[in-house]
């Protein structure tokens, strides 16, 4: 067998750490930050011990490069999302529908950014991060779609920026509702098909609620 190219180590490289870092996100939607450890986490990756180490010398670090290799995916895939031209009234309405379902569809990954916030302090000093900052950055794109809204008419006059952040905190907030409906639906026994009868029917109301100070008087 021949050896391996440069860049097929760097693929297997890379698959390696996507593999530890999502079972970092399962490690830590299950016991959180301070109890988890780089053990839980080669053991839920499958792999080595020994192997986790070699990509990140301490757990600080992995979830720091977690934290933000998650907050890059979310800014990624808003930039790119808004870009597309589309009515923008049904486009907000859209996006806040993917990301409520992704409270079934990719439940740990949900739940890693709804509790990521409150364990911050732990990766990073005073003053080395700025959440607000970041938030202001990730609802750019969402701010240039509010702007073009009104001047196309199709949304009321106002701050774009107040309106993409008020969009935002509905929508966050029915995220957090949705989860725990959720888990409670599951825990009572309701089948599959009534589950995402129900969900659904919640990922409409709050997408028309989120967006519905955007329409004109």
């Amino acid at each position: 067998m021949s050896p391996r190219t440069k860049k097929q180590n760097e693929l297997i490289r890379e698959q390696r750490k996507q593999e530890i870092l999502q079972a970092a996100i399962r490690v830590y939607v299950e016991k959180g930050y301070a109890a988890a450890t780089l053990g839980d986490i080669a053991i839920q990756a499958g792999l080595a011990h020994g192997l986790v180490y070699y990509y990140f010398k301490n757990k600080k670090q992995l979830f720091r490069e977690l934290y933000e290799y998650m907050t890059e995916q979310s800014l990624r895939f808003t930039t790119t999302y808004f870009e597309q031209d589309r009515p923008v009234l049904t486009q907000f309405q859209t996006y806040a529908k993917l990301i409520c379902e992704r409270v079934i569809t990719d439940s740990q990954t949900q739940r890693f950014y709804m509790r990521i916030s409150l364990d911050l302090h732990h990766l990073y000093e005073p003053g080395e991060l700025s959440p607000f900052d970041w938030m202001k950055s990730f609802i750019q794109p969402m701010v240039k779609a509010i702007d073009r809204g009104i001047q196309q008419g199709m949304i009321r006059q106002g701050d774009a920026n107040l309106m993409a952040m008020q969009f935002w905190g509905a929508v966050s907030q029915g995220v957090n509702y949705l989860d725990q409906l959720f888990l409670d639906l599951t825990a009572q026994g309701v089948t599959e098909t009534e589950v995402n009868l129900t969900m659904s029917e919640k990922f409409d109301q709050i997408a028309e609620s989120a967006t519905s100070f955007f329409k004109p008087d």
